[in-house]
């Protein structure tokens, strides 16, 4: 009786702890499906540039007009993201972005430029804590009046946003803390703009993914829209709908957001939406964020991904051609830039540096690019020229093209343009070329190469496939990026942390100690359980033996024994961990502190902090595994997420290793006959768990502690405290000869039937 009701007991606490986990969890997660009391309901954004009126897609009317060699219908812009000024850090920053606007931008001339956030990088010398720097913000500032881009075009030709790095440790959007309300060209949190043409109407739709509370990092990677911010978006959707094509921009890619919702969902709002446009992840690091691109086709858009300004110094030249869109990469001509930057803050740039032509071929488009549900594709097919924009900072002196791989017989001719005077010129440059597009339709895939040469000799070559199909050809990028773009980061994170969670409290804790309470006989259970071992570590011997004696040539019977080695040391595996979880949790000062830690995860705070210094007292916040909770407010942020996760699998380790630490040798090996283990292995074995705990505890506490203060320590459980507890029990159980090991008490177990049973099983095996 008394061990039903302790079992009862255990079982009904653990889903107490539980129940209160789910409370937090939901709660965490309601700004995402509602308002609060301070959010205004009031839409307004200034970046809009006209009333909203309403719109057509004229498509159909569009695709009864071949393209031809007309320079009607073009629409060029650039995206760039990530420019991260920096006052310490020497290297591309502010020198690459003072070339961009210097070089670059008069180069294409287009009707737009927009740029995806992180404007600033917001970074101490040390480049370990965050904080938003007023000089590097005034000098991003100074550079764009310096180039003019924020009043050309009546103010709608520069577009910027936050990033991550621009809302460090800033405690909201009205705080005084958050300079990019007062130094951007936008100073909002998004905006929406329209270019409207006599061919068609284009907008521009840009939401903050930000948190509503900028913490300092590390804590600050993932975006997430709260209610608010999917009001904002859906009510620029609206006034967007209609367009001929909507681009959707946010710093952050779809996969490492968390949207919530007004009165529609994120997909149901992208249904609308042609490509989405984002930066952030840097192509990231040994090539797997180098083509950062994905095909939504449940929805119809494409999620494009750029790389970096800061060191990269990568733009892209989008060009829409009566509704058929292109985009080219360009990158910087580094080897004109000084690098390191030696002036930082204070560099300045006099004239343009020579650019290689800027080759964009926009019929026919591109195979990988192709928007099946937003272009109207059927023009490629009814096209009498091929369209190719060339951008030069001297004159063109020759333009050839290839298809196949032969040169086609027909010379290219100039029929570009410029529009407006002054600042406010936009070139369209278009070269066309007679071509009959219905000699390529033949259900295969072709290559298209154009060559551009300017006076200077400078030369730019670029090649795409292109098919008459409607269906866009797979990018085959998923080792290169496409796999990320194409994950539910916010799932996977939930999913996987719940899931280890459960596997680690009831495999580790629960049923170890159930079993441990209905044991009549503990010892003796233990002493039969380690004579399983050993008849488990005969049979594997014996196997082993079998199969290393090399007179088995049948190759049926060799997989079987390897089958069955497999199984077998799985078997032994299972079970002796199974054997030694039973034994930790009879023993009440390792396996309560352990079931406590457990617990926590589930319904204390990670840590609490001051999660955003500049803040004061209000900065204050507490990190659950849910999210975090700030001024009587909660942050549904990933970042909690994963930062939970890896103390979820510190514990999980830490449960696995020290059962074994605990346990007697004889339980696992037959020590009795003279089978010793290697003097070196435990040596080993114990410098590795001391190497983890000290990288992958260890370090990440000190970082916490130097970026969120002493406090994270004092209330920190889920990193802080689980350090010290590993450490703590480490050092007793692995390193300590005065403390007593709970081991010692197994010299009460009654051991000799094993032990003959054991020496049995050693003289039946083969001879070796």
């Amino acid at each position: 009786m008394k061990a039903i009701v302790h079992s009862l007991s255990l079982v009904a606490a653990t889903l107490v702890f539980w129940a209160y986990g789910l409370h937090l969890y939901r709660a965490a997660n309601q700004p995402l499906v509602s308002l609060s009391a301070s959010d205004s309901l009031t839409f307004s954004s200034k970046a809009t540039t006209e009333p909203p009126t309403a719109l057509t897609n004229n498509k159909e009317q569009q695709n009864a007009s071949p393209l031809a060699s007309s320079n009607d219908g073009i629409v060029t812009f650039i995206h760039a993201s990530d420019l991260h000024i920096s006052k310490y850090f020497a290297k591309g920053g502010l020198i690459h972005f003072l070339h961009f606007l210097h070089t670059a931008v008069p180069l294409i001339s287009p009707r737009l430029v927009a740029v995806t956030g992180d404007l600033t990088d917001g970074k101490d010398r040390q480049r370990l804590t965050s904080l938003q720097q007023i000089d590097e913000w005034q000098a991003y500032q100074r550079t764009l009046n310096e180039s003019h881009v924020k009043t050309r075009l009546d103010g709608n030709f520069y577009r910027d946003q936050r990033g991550n790095h621009d809302c460090f440790n800033v405690f909201s959007f009205n705080s005084s803390d958050n300079y990019y309300k007062e130094y951007s060209a936008v100073q909002e949190d998004g905006y929406l703009l329209q270019i409207r043409e006599p061919f068609g109407t284009y907008s521009f739709v840009a939401s903050d993914g930000c948190p509503r509370h900028g913490f300092a990092r590390p804590m600050n990677f993932f975006g997430y829209l709260d209610a608010y911010g999917m009001e904002q978006l859906e009510r620029r959707m609206e006034k967007a709908s209609g367009s001929s094509h909507v681009f959707l921009l946010n710093h952050y890619p779809v996969s490492t957001m968390l949207y919530g919702k007004y009165r529609k969902s994120f997909g149901e709002l992208v249904n609308g939406v042609s490509v989405f446009l984002c930066g952030h992840l840097h192509y990231l690091a040994g090539g797997i964020g180098a083509q950062l691109q994905a095909y939504k086709a449940h929805d119809g858009y494409w999620e494009l991904e750029i790389g970096d300004m800061k060191e990269h110094a990568v733009y892209r030249v989008y060009a829409i051609d009566n509704d058929l869109v292109a985009f080219v990469d360009v990158i910087l001509p580094l080897e004109q830039i000084p690098m390191p930057n030696p002036q930082l803050l204070d560099a300045r740039v006099q004239a343009a540096i020579p650019h290689p032509p800027v080759v964009l071929v926009t019929n026919p488009k591109d195979a990988r690019y192709l928007l099946p549900k937003h272009e109207p594709l059927g023009k490629m097919l009814t096209s009498t020229h091929i369209r190719v924009l060339i951008w030069t900072d001297s004159p063109v002196a020759s333009v050839s093209v290839k298809i196949d791989g032969h040169e086609h017989p027909h010379k290219a001719e100039y029929r570009g343009k410029e529009t407006g005077t002054g600042n406010d010129v936009v070139k369209t440059p278009l070269w066309v070329v007679p071509w009959d597009a219905a000699k390529y339709n033949d259900g295969s895939l072709h290559e298209i190469q154009v060559t551009a040469v300017d006076s200077d000799g400078k030369t730019t070559t670029v090649r795409l496939p292109f098919h008459f199909s409607l269906e866009p050809l797979s990018l085959e990028n998923d080792s290169r990026g496409g796999w990320i773009m194409r994950q539910n980061f916010a799932d996977i994170f939930r999913i996987s942390g719940l899931i280890s969670y459960l596997l680690m409290v009831l495999f580790l804790l629960l049923i170890p100690r159930l079993v441990h309470c209905h044991l009549k006989d503990p010892h003796a259970w233990l002493s039969r359980r380690r004579l399983e071992h050993h008849k488990d570590d005969a049979r594997m011997r014996h196997i082993w033996a079998t199969f290393t004696r090399g007179n088995i040539v049948n190759p049926f019977v060799l997989v079987k024994l390897l089958l069955a080695l497999l199984s077998s040391h799985t078997k032994f595996c299972v079970w002796t961990q199974f054997t030694a979880q039973v034994y930790f949790a009879s023993i009440p000062w390792l396996y309560w502190p352990a079931y406590f830690f457990a617990m926590a995860l589930a319904t204390m705070p990670l840590f609490t902090g001051h999660l955003i210094p500049s803040a004061g007292p209000n900065g204050i916040g507490s990190v659950y595994v849910y999210g975090i909770y700030i001024a009587g407010e909660w942050a549904p942020l990933l970042d909690s997420w994963l930062y939970a996760l890896t103390s979820i699998a510190s514990l999980a380790l830490l449960l696995l290793y020290v059962p074994v630490a605990v346990s007697p040798w004889s339980i696992f090996y037959p020590t009795p006959v003279g089978a010793q283990k290697p003097w070196y292995r435990s040596i080993l074995v114990r410098l590795a768990m001391a190497s983890f705990i000290t990288l992958y505890l260890g370090v990440p506490t000190i970082m916490t502690v130097y970026t969120y203060g002493f406090i994270s320590i004092v209330l920190g459980p889920g990193r802080a405290w689980l350090f010290i507890a590993a450490a703590v029990a480490l050092y007793t159980l692995d390193w300590s000869f005065t403390v007593p090991s709970p081991r010692d008490s197994y010299s009460r177990v009654p051991v000799a039937s094993s032990e003959a049973a054991a020496s049995d099983e050693h003289a039946s095996r083969p001879n070796e």
